[in-house]
């Protein structure tokens, strides 16, 4: 597990899941988990160590590529799409000319989530994508603020080997 000392969350419980009193839109990097509702795996299968992607997985895959285009001043460092979760890790750039409009990490994850859940919905309904449950997503998210530099290595190498790891995974 990346972070050995958060504690496991019984399913049905809730916590707060983001940092009192944080601003969600200052400049830096966070790394971020969403989960598949009740962990369904939607966006393929791992078979020895490698991730082959449904078409909802692609996607996926093509939606967070995108964030850029449709958040300013953000940057996609690295993300993988496993099979029931996402990992991304996000850069926000200071934003000094628009402080009205700023981007923030609540706002990228809603869009990701709405415009992924509605693209599944058309991909069952024209494509025939197997059917889901009506939620695609967990209602809220895992966030990691990244501190320094060392933590943003360590988390490029979490993310570029996680499809090695399934077998150890927290969400297998």
């Amino acid at each position: 597990m990346i972070f050995p000392n958060r504690k496991a969350i019984r399913p049905g419980t809730t916590r707060r899941v983001r940092q009192r009193g944080y601003n969600y839109s200052a400049a830096g990097y966070y790394f971020v988990t969403i989960c598949t509702h009740e962990r369904h795996s939607y966006f393929g299968v791992i078979e020895n160590g490698e991730m082959t992607q449904s078409p909802a997985g692609a996607m996926v895959h093509d939606a967070i590529a995108s964030i850029p285009d449709f958040h300013a001043n953000t940057t996609i460092d690295a993300f993988v799409v496993m099979p029931n979760h996402v990992h991304i890790l996000i850069g926000l750039a200071v934003r000094i000319e628009d402080i009205a409009d700023e981007t923030n990490l609540i706002d990228i994850v809603q869009w990701l989530k709405t415009t992924t859940h509605r693209r599944f919905g058309d991909g069952v309904k024209r494509l025939g994508w197997k059917p889901y449950s009506g939620k695609v997503w967990q209602s809220s998210f895992h966030d990691h603020i990244v501190r320094n530099e060392r933590e943003l290595g360590i988390l490029r190498d979490y993310v570029a080997n996680n499809v090695y790891r399934w077998g150890e995974d927290e969400f297998y």
